[in-house]
């Protein structure tokens, strides 16, 4: 499989997992039904917060996971891999969002049935916009590790320093240094 398409793979794959846990981590507020309206308390006003906080923390642990793995399974590209994460990071935030929205419980104002005194709980919505950031923050710092344990930028890393080993031994052999000037301390 080509590496964009496995990038793509992961990044839906990681905002439909986000989604999934997100729902069920999430403990959303409650509207209670009083005089034929809805209204809300000081608590579930808290309960909104928790909503969003969870949606951070469960895209702390996605992004970190799909940074990872993006480290792990790229071919060495240098800083636009960093770019790449914080796009796919982006691309699952929005995935796992809407889904999370679409599975949690509907509207409360489109909720029918409900008498005096009944609760109802309110959608899943994000109402800190930083938690759209964490999900690519976590992300970029996923690939250090993933990236360290990527065997072919390891490979790249022992032939970049064989190669630096070899100009050294080199130029302290005066190959390179003509003048033999490389091993001479300015006073």
């Amino acid at each position: 499989m080509k590496w964009p398409l496995s990038v793509l793979l992961m990044t839906v794959l990681t905002g439909l997992a986000g989604a999934v846990v997100w729902v069920q981590l999430a403990e959303p507020a409650r509207w209670t039904v009083a005089d034929g309206s809805l209204q809300m308390g000081q608590e579930a006003v808290t309960a909104q917060f928790a909503v969003s906080i969870a949606f951070a923390v469960v895209g702390l642990g996605g992004g970190l996971l799909l940074g990872f793995l993006l480290g792990v399974l790229a071919r060495p590209v240098g800083w636009p891999l960093v770019v790449v994460a914080a796009g796919a990071g982006a691309v699952a935030t929005l995935i796992a969002w809407q889904l999370g929205m679409v599975w949690g419980p509907p509207d409360p104002s489109t909720v029918s049935g409900v008498s005096t005194g009944d609760t109802i709980p309110d959608e899943l919505t994000v109402t800190i916009p930083a938690a759209f950031l964490a999900w690519s923050i976590a992300a970029i710092a996923g690939l250090l590790p993933g990236v360290a344990l990527n065997p072919s930028a390891r490979a790249d890393a022992r032939a970049e320093e064989q190669r630096w080993q070899k100009a050294a031994s080199s130029a302290a052999h005066g190959r390179h240094d003509p003048h033999g000037e490389v091993d001479q301390v300015l006073r």
